[in-house]
């Protein structure tokens, strides 16, 4: 799938998609198109004469991976070369008005950077200092935030800060992180149809990483990276929730989810052991991201979660402000 070929297949599609400033793009219906653009949704303009023709723009996308669609098939995962990309299409009868495209463009590793970042208020320069400062420290961070909060960009922005003679194995469900280091080594679990994230997690532990950088948790791979993450490998990983205690609730389901025998205590601890310190960040209403908390957890009380607030959001200030709280690995 080469660039000019991927213009191609997109068809009607590809104005939006070369648009630097757009990140998605959703193909409602034949009359609805939709793109975000500096955190808000446009209405794009464009129409298909029917829902063939939204079809064909599917097919070729997926023919230029090598593959056709399934008639058995409603969903369909189809990733563009190089990280430029990934698209996600739903036909009837799953998809009830008819076939949906949601194609996601993965920003440029140099759109965004800390200095952005710093200038935009999305962070303040001394949380910016002490993330740094926790990178050098090996400590194991889980980063949350709602949809389109700008995870995948702090993701890749807080792994930048790990001290470049570290080995940094990357392990996704979906190729999203572009991480900017000398000795960055990605895996990605959707090219083999029998390889699960759970696999490609143990996979990686085994490479010798100094730290172990897990995409998305979603599922039933969330036990998988807290054993690896508990037993000393140090990790980064993300997981979409509206708060830390609710990222916290999360990572419980999705570890019942593996259903390996475990209580809820026991995996409360085992949570504790894997995860030290949480970022949580927020899509504001005015379009801007910014973040909010910055949480250590300290381990398990009574059957409790023990967080305790080392940078929290001040409205009268507008700023990311300490709390005064010094984490315990000082």
């Amino acid at each position: 799938m080469d660039a000019k070929n991927l213009q191609t297949a997109l068809g009607p599609l590809a104005p939006l998609y070369n648009d630097p400033d757009v990140l998605e793009i959703m193909v409602d219906n034949c009359d609805r198109t939709l793109f975000e653009k500096e955190g808000r949704l446009f209405d794009a303009g464009v129409k298909f004469s029917s829902p063939e023709a939204i079809k064909e723009v599917v097919e070729a996308l997926l023919a230029l991976t090598g593959k056709q669609l399934k008639p058995e098939e409603t969903i369909v995962h189809i990733p563009f070369p190089e990280s430029q990309g990934r698209a996600v299409a739903i036909f009837p009868p799953t998809a009830i008005q008819g076939p949906h495209l949601v194609i996601r463009k993965l920003m440029n590793t140099g759109w965004i950077n800390w200095e952005n970042l710093l200038e935009w208020n999305s962070i303040s320069q001394e949380a910016y200092e002490f993330l740094q400062k926790t990178m050098q420290a090996q400590v194991n961070v889980l980063v949350v935030g709602g949809i389109g909060s700008g995870k995948t960009t702090l993701a890749n922005r807080i792994a930048e800060l790990i001290p470049p003679e570290n080995r940094l194995v990357i392990v996704e469900n979906f190729h999203e992180l572009q991480i900017r280091h000398p000795r960055a080594v990605y895996l990605e679990a959707v090219t083999a149809p029998d390889i699960s994230v759970s696999d490609l997690i143990r996979t990686g532990s085994i490479m010798r990483p100094d730290w172990l950088i897990i995409g998305e948790l979603i599922g039933a791979e969330a036990m998988t990276a807290m054993e690896v993450m508990s037993r000393g490998h140090t990790g980064l990983t993300t997981l979409h929730a509206n708060s830390p205690e609710d990222a916290l609730a999360r990572l419980e389901a999705m570890c019942l989810m593996a259903n390996l025998g475990l209580g809820l205590d026991e995996i409360r601890v085992l949570i504790a052991a894997a995860i030290q310190l949480i970022t949580f960040q927020r899509h504001m209403p005015d379009g801007s991201r910014k973040m909010l908390e910055v949480v250590e957890l300290r381990g398990v009380e009574n059957g409790r979660f023990v967080l305790e607030r080392l940078f929290r959001f001040d409205p009268e200030k507008g700023r990311l402000a300490s709390t005064g709280v010094q984490p315990s690995w000082e």
